[in-house]
This record gives C-alpha cells, sequence and structure tokens, in this order.
C-alpha cells in the first residue's frame, strides 16, 4: 500500500499481483511524508506507516510521549480502501487517485497455490498439497473487499496484471512521475511448473471469484 502525498495517489496492495515490486519501483520517487507500511519481502521501503489516534494525540499533549506509543495505529500492508477510508482525512480520499491490480483468476490462483506450497514457513500438509487439493478448499485470493464495497468500487483504476507496465507507467506519468520504469521485479520465485487447469476447476475459481470479476471483467 502507498499513499503518496506528494503525488496524490494511492496504491491499494491486492495479492499476487506484483505488489512489493510496484512498492519497491515507486519508492524513491516518493516524498518524505508519503506512507509505506513494511513487508515480509520489502521492511526496508516503510516509512511514516505509524500514526496516532485520537488517544495517543491526548496524551502527547499531557507529556505522556511513552505511553501514548502504545495507543498509535499502525497502516497494514494490505490495507483494504473502505477501512483507509476511514483512517484518512476525506480530501485525500475523495480526491487522490486510487488503483490497484487484478489478475486473470486462474493466473492468480496457480501463483497462489505455489506460494502456499513452497513457502519456507509452510506446513508438510500444504507441501505435500496438490493442485486439486487447493482448488477444492476454495481458499482463493479473492481480493475484491480490498477495494470495493457494498458492491461499490472505491478506486479509480483496477490496472489489469497482464498490462502492469503500460498501464502503471500511465498512470504514474499522470501524476508527474516521469519516465517511470519497472526495474526490478521482487518476488518469491515459489513457482513451479503450471499444473493442467480442468473445466471444472476452472468453473469453480470463476465462480469463487464473481465479486471481483464484475470489476475486472475478465
Amino acid at each position: 500500500m502507498i499513499i503518496s502525498h506528494k503525488y496524490k495517489f494511492i496504491f491499494i496492495k491486492t495479492r499476487k499481483t506484483a505488489g512489493t515490486t510496484i512498492e519497491y519501483n515507486i519508492s524513491k520517487y516518493l516524498g518524505k511524508n508519503d506512507i509505506i507500511p513494511p513487508s515480509n519481502q520489502s521492511n526496508y521501503l516503510s516509512q511514516n506507516y505509524i500514526y496516532d489516534t485520537k488517544f495517543s494525540k491526548f496524551l502527547k499533549k499531557v507529556n505522556l510521549n511513552k505511553i501514548s506509543k502504545k495507543f498509535e495505529n499502525k497502516f497494514s500492508e494490505h490495507e483494504h480502501a473502505f477501512s483507509l477510508k476511514k483512517k484518512i482525512s476525506k480530501n485525500y480520499f475523495d480526491n487522490y487517485f486510487k488503483f490497484c491490480v487484478e489478475r486473470e483468476p486462474v493466473d492468480k490462483c496457480i501463483s497462489y497455490y505455489f506460494m502456499r506450497k513452497n513457502s519456507s514457513t509452510s506446513s508438510t500438509e500444504k507441501q505435500n498439497m496438490t493442485w486439486d487439493d487447493f482448488v477444492q478448499k476454495k481458499r482463493f485470493p479473492v481480493d475484491s473487499n480490498m477495494y470495493s464495497y457494498a458492491n461499490k468500487l472505491l478506486v479509480d483504476k483496477i490496472i489489469k496484471y497482464e498490462n502492469l507496465e503500460n498501464e502503471l507507467t500511465e498512470i504514474l506519468n499522470n501524476r508527474g512521475i516521469n519516465n517511470f520504469k519497472i526495474e526490478k521485479s521482487v518476488n518469491n520465485s515459489s513457482r513451479g511448473i503450471d499444473p493442467e487447469v480442468t473445466l471444472k476447476q476452472k468453473k469453480i475459481i470463476y465462480d469463487s471469484f464473481e465479486s471481483s470479476l464484475r470489476f475486472t471483467h475478465y
């Protein structure tokens, strides 16, 4: 997730859509007051993600700075747009350009499957999980709740993953970041050989992604 006051945009970070790569490549352009929460792959990018609550502000006013830190809050890596709307200024949320990235559901699920299966922290059960096991459990990375609420889209643009560099470059150029390029990819390299996907499996996945498909039209 990124909130850029310098360039007046908000990036909502969905799963398995090159979110950390986007954060890494945008980070060098950001201003000192812009916000990136930490993530497992790129803690070094984080800045300004801790913010005051009403109570922590009050404690600081009465010189209880040490105690006030216990009541501060933090933006999360995958902050939902609706949650963010309640945390930041209405002026920022309404007027900053908001965008996210989405991916064709089967491709996204395959990437998510390999991440769950091959992560260094995966349990033995997950390591032995077959593609069909994964599909039947239906624990898919459906992220529509990150960028919509009550069937209403909360972002201005959903970039399609397969068009990532072109669409992201256009957005950033329009916000004042010129000559942007994705110079480095940040990923966990966990993807193996794609499994054979049956029509039945594809239907299960697409049915589960119905809430996002109304916005992405895959």
